[in-house]
Parts: structure tokens; sequence; C-alpha cells
């Protein structure tokens, strides 16, 4: 198949990936790189290569786990989504009946069907839009509920102590020691709420941010589930709160998740808050830490996050405003 670059791309994955699929559109659109390289393939179709891009840690995730079995359980779990009434990407199979083709490097591939729709990050989150936004989310929880299939991400204990050792390790990488020593402390805090919270756990999204919601004809769909595991339904509430500024903004999705069933545990909310910048900063260490703007965040991290919530102290009050935050 003689391909038509929409866009000027050299990625050697590229075509022999393709050949795994009969599929007859020659126009493809990289869409993004980040945990995986993502295209458009004509209309119809949505290709992922797991090949994450330079800066993107995502290793310590998968510490333990088998990749394929990994991804085979995020296809099943997307499948039950859908049989619950959810607008869900549909997997295809490859010409050999098989729903993840490997490359002849190792590296993994899957297509699914395209949905139409605009992603949030492109558009004005008004009222409306952020209360619809709580109300996938409750609905994604409850239909999760009850489900379980393994081998998985797990936002847990173990996930915490594999970002200890991924933070002790950033310090031979120029990490300050005196960051990481807060950090540590932090997630050793997180460690131990969820520990606690163990038996509210089910599976989750693990990255609902504005760009992976789309707003279609149907309604609002959550897209890519590369980062779906099994952890506590407020890290999905804590990562679309750490995307989507604002506190009247955070205010509608809560109302939203209310309304359509979901609970807010507060104590919850606040270690997974925790939790998802403690991910963020191991996760885009290595490119984040070259940026004039990485320094100062830092710090406020530190003093608006990290340290009041060693201390013991609440990080969002009643209202979801973000107690220690300043300006």
């Amino acid at each position: 198949m003689k391909l038509k670059y929409v866009e000027n791309m050299n990625h050697n994955y590229l075509e022999e990936a393709l050949s795994f699929y009969n599929i007859k559109e020659s126009d493809v659109t990289l869409l993004r790189h980040n945990e995986n390289l993502t295209y458009r393939i004509g209309t119809d179709y949505l290709l992922q290569i797991h090949e994450h891009i330079d800066g993107f840690y995502t290793d310590y995730l998968y510490e333990g786990l088998d990749r394929v079995a990994v991804y085979e359980a995020e296809i099943a779990f997307l499948e039950h989504l859908k049989k619950q009434g959810m607008i869900i990407r549909e997997t295809v199979e490859n010409c050999y009946g098989e729903r993840m083709s490997k490359l002849k490097d190792g590296t993994l591939v899957n297509v699914s069907r395209w949905i139409e729709g605009e992603a949030l990050n492109n558009l004005e989150l008004n009222d409306d839009l952020c209360y619809k936004i709580g109300e996938l989310t409750a609905r994604l929880h409850r239909c999760a509920k009850g489900f379980q299939t393994f081998p998985v991400i797990s936002y847990d204990e173990q996930h915490c102590k594999h970002i200890i050792k991924r933070l002790q390790a950033l310090e031979g990488m120029g990490l300050n020691i005196m960051y990481s020593e807060t950090m540590q402390k932090a997630c050793e805090t997180v460690r131990i709420a969820l520990r606690n919270l163990r038996n509210e756990f089910l599976m989750l999204h693990g990255d609902l941010s504005s760009s992976n919601i789309l707003q279609t004809s149907n309604g609002l769909v959550a897209i890519d589930f590369s980062l779906f595991g099994m952890g506590h339904p407020m890290l999905d509430l804590a990562v679309l709160f750490g995307n989507i500024s604002g506190l009247a903004r955070r205010q509608k999705i809560a109302e939203g998740y209310r309304d359509a069933g979901g609970i807010i545990n507060y104590e919850a909310l606040d270690a997974c808050y925790v939790l998802t910048i403690l991910d963020c900063v191991v996760m885009h260490y290595e490119k984040w830490s070259k940026q004039d703007w990485f320094e100062e965040r830092m710090n406020r991290w530190c003093k608006e996050n990290f340290e009041p919530f060693e201390r013991g102290e609440r990080v969002f009050a009643d209202d979801f405003y973000l107690i220690h935050v300043k300006g």
C-alpha cells in the first residue's frame, strides 16, 4: 500500500504496522506522541503504536508485568464497558484475527474504529460541559464496578514504592535531593492512605484529562485508556482537577459526579491528587527538568501539596478549593 502522508512523518514503524491490517485508506495523520504514537488512518480508523516519546518514562508503571497481557486486559475492559452501554472505541482485528499486532522488533500495535468528535482541550469548558464530565466519570465508575481483569497497572501501595525507587534514581539525573526527600515522604503518606482505602478500588481510566474526552453527537466519550488500571475512583477525579483549572469548574465536575451517583471521598481525593503530581514528575522529569518553569513549579508543588499532605493537612477544602495554593 502506498501511503499519502498528510503530515511529514518518517517513523519506521508506520508502514510495517499498517501491513497487518486490511485497510484501503492511504491518508495518515499523526495526532500525538506521548505514551503511544497515535495516528488517524483515513476517516475510519485510529492506529496506536506502543512506543513512548523520548523523555516520557513509563517503565515503572509496568514493573513485573507482561505488557502484552496488560494491553489485552485493556481491550477486555473496553469490551466490558461497551456491554454496559458506554460508547467506546472498538478494537479492529488484524489479518490474522488478532487484536494486537507485534512488529519485527517486538513493538506492539493496535487499530480501533474512529469516533468522530472534538477533544475537550480544544473547547471552552463551560458549566454544562464540566457537569457532563462529572456525569461521564461517575458512569464510567459505575460500569466498571465489580469488573476485574489482570494483569493491569495498580495505583496502590506497590505503585508508591515504585515511585519512591524512581525518585531515588532521578537524584543521579539531577533531581534536587531536598525535593526528592519531600516527595518521598509525601509518597509514603499516600501509600499508607491507599492501603487503608484498598477495599474501595475498582478499574478506572487512569488518565482522564480533557484531551482524553471527546464531545460527540452522542455526548461525551472517554478515549485512550492506555494508562487504565486498578485504583481508587478518586484518581480519575484528581486527574481531572489537575488538568482542568478553576474552582468553579471543579465544583461543576463534582456536582455532575455526585448527581450521577458518584461518592466523593476527600481523604482519597487528597491522596490521589498528590499521587497524580508525583506520577507526572517521575514520568516527565527528563523533559520537564530542562524547562525554565520547572524549578519554580517544583517549589510550589512542595509547599502547596507535598509538605502539607505529609503533615496530615487537607489538600482540598469541602468546596474543592485548594487550601494551600497562594495566588
